[in-house]
């Protein structure tokens, strides 16, 4: 409740970093479309997946995920270009490329040293885009790219440095 953050900055001018594990792996990817706030009387964090990222995947195998933010310099901005244009299946070493250092949680999820905030979130819900509900303007986007997946994941813990 006392998250001091700018939502729609944080996501769509800086950008965040998505983490996830699965049983044999650890990914990152940039996000630039989420939200935060209230669902279900708990606090939340909705993130979307594209069918076409190596991400999506492990994220329907998972019970959590983290939602990372970074102070706004040329480095951490060079970081989250590159893990957002690098996929684990191309290039299974693209965190530490990127130059950004994976930590494990308490609950063994992916943070950041780098970061100086990180949102470790329970999924409670995830459901994929129904193309014939989109608006009108937004279908031409899913011509050459996969339906996105949202996720709700439910705030379990929160890490500020």
């Amino acid at each position: 409740m006392d998250l001091e953050l700018k939502p729609v900055a944080a996501f769509a001018k800086d950008w965040m970093a998505l983490g996830v594990r699965s049983a044999d792996a650890m990914n990152a990817m940039t996000i630039s479309w989420g939200s935060i706030g209230e669902l279900w009387g708990k606090p939340v964090v909705t993130v979307y997946v594209s069918k076409d990222r190596h991400s999506k995947a492990m994220m329907d195998e998972a019970e959590y995920f983290t939602v990372s933010a970074f102070p706004q310099t040329r480095q951490n901005r060079e970081a989250l270009v590159y893990i957002g244009s690098h996929s684990l299946s191309d290039e299974p070493d693209k965190v530490e490329r990127a130059g950004l250092t994976a930590e494990l949680s308490e609950l063994g999820n992916p943070l950041f040293k780098e970061a100086d905030l990180a949102l470790e979130c329970r999924i409670i819900y995830r459901e994929e885009f129904k193309r014939d509900l989109l608006p009108e303007d937004v279908r031409p986007m899913y011509e050459e790219m996969g339906l996105h997946t949202f996720y709700i994941g439910e705030i379990v813990n929160v890490y500020k440095k």
